[in-house]
């Protein structure tokens, strides 16, 4: 009776010795667990703002590209100094410039675009020369004017105009 008693209290000695240990494997388990939840919603947490700034970033692209894209409108048509100088031509035309003279001074090569002087020379009313001027800078958007000089020998003779023009023009 008493080695079934010691064999007893050996067993539940036992029993509760594998109780703890079991307990202390269980504990240690649940922490690591929750280490690693814990970190992984910390990188969760990071990459959501990650991500976010990225979507602001992106929408600040698109923003961008579209504002580009406006930009550069009126650059898209003109691919060569000979289509600059018809689309100057037609521009005169369309303002009724009685334009005498026109045609390329020098080209330029610069990273993604020419730069092209243009000299043209003109005989018309000076408003009208004007309104030209306005209309290339308008429709172009790629030109400015280096150089304008204006020769009247009388006053019942229309005055000549002799401009020199610089335009950008990008390459494909």
């Amino acid at each position: 009776m008493i080695k079934k008693k010691i064999k007893k209290r050996e067993l539940i000695l036992f029993s509760v010795w594998l109780i703890i240990i079991s307990v202390i494997f269980a504990d240690s388990a649940i922490r690591n667990a929750y280490l690693k939840f814990s970190r992984l919603d910390e990188e969760i947490t990071l990459n959501e703002e990650k991500l976010l700034r990225l979507n602001v970033i992106l929408k600040q692209s698109g923003e961008v590209n579209s504002e580009y894209e406006k930009a550069i409108a009126g650059y898209k048509r003109i691919t060569d100094s000979d289509n600059l100088l018809q689309e100057m031509e037609n521009i005169a035309k369309k303002e009724n410039v009685n334009i005498l003279n026109i045609k390329p001074a020098a080209a330029k090569q610069e990273g993604l675009y020419n730069t092209y002087s243009v000299k043209i020379e003109a005989q018309d009313e000076i408003a009208m020369v004007a309104r030209f001027l306005n209309a290339l800078s308008e429709e172009l958007k790629s030109v400015s004017v280096e150089r304008l000089q204006i020769n009247a020998q009388t006053r019942a003779e229309l005055p000549k105009v002799s401009l020199l023009i610089n335009a950008v023009v990008f390459r494909e």
